[in-house]
């Protein structure tokens, strides 16, 4: 058997320990929390957060919820897709529970649609109601 040269070694042990060090601390790196009216086209591809009340209220065939949700001076689009409406509602958060006035709090990635900038929330956390 070869022998392995100790820097080789040494380099794949600081690799793999770097790479765990990364994973562990974008466990715990919180998204700054913008106002509606803050969010912009540059910040597009970022994770973003924000609270809004809903504004506007679509759903369609399909399952899909659209909402518009605003504040005092902006407002975005929140698309809250079929297979992430059926995970809130095995949550015990169904369509009908989602009504225009809410407030809510929305995370999720921030993308650009028809020119329409959305923040589409990826997981059920990302989706919260505040207050009806």
């Amino acid at each position: 058997m070869p022998k392995i040269e100790p820097i080789i070694i040494l380099s794949l042990v600081c690799s793999i320990a770097g790479l765990v060090l990364i994973y562990i601390s974008s466990l715990y790196i919180e998204p700054t929390k913008l106002k509606v009216s803050d969010i912009t086209p540059e910040l597009v591809g970022r994770f973003v957060v924000t609270n809004g009340k809903i504004s506007s209220k679509k759903t369609t065939d399909a399952g899909h919820v659209f909402l518009t949700v605003s504040d005092n001076k902006s407002s975005i689009q929140v698309p809250l897709f079929a297979n992430f409406m059926n995970s809130l509602k095995d949550n015990g958060l169904s369509e009908n529970k989602i009504k225009v006035g809410y407030e809510v709090s929305i995370s999720g990635l921030l993308e650009e649609y028809n020119g329409q900038l959305q923040i589409i929330p990826r997981k059920i956390t990302d989706f919260k109601i505040l207050s009806d």
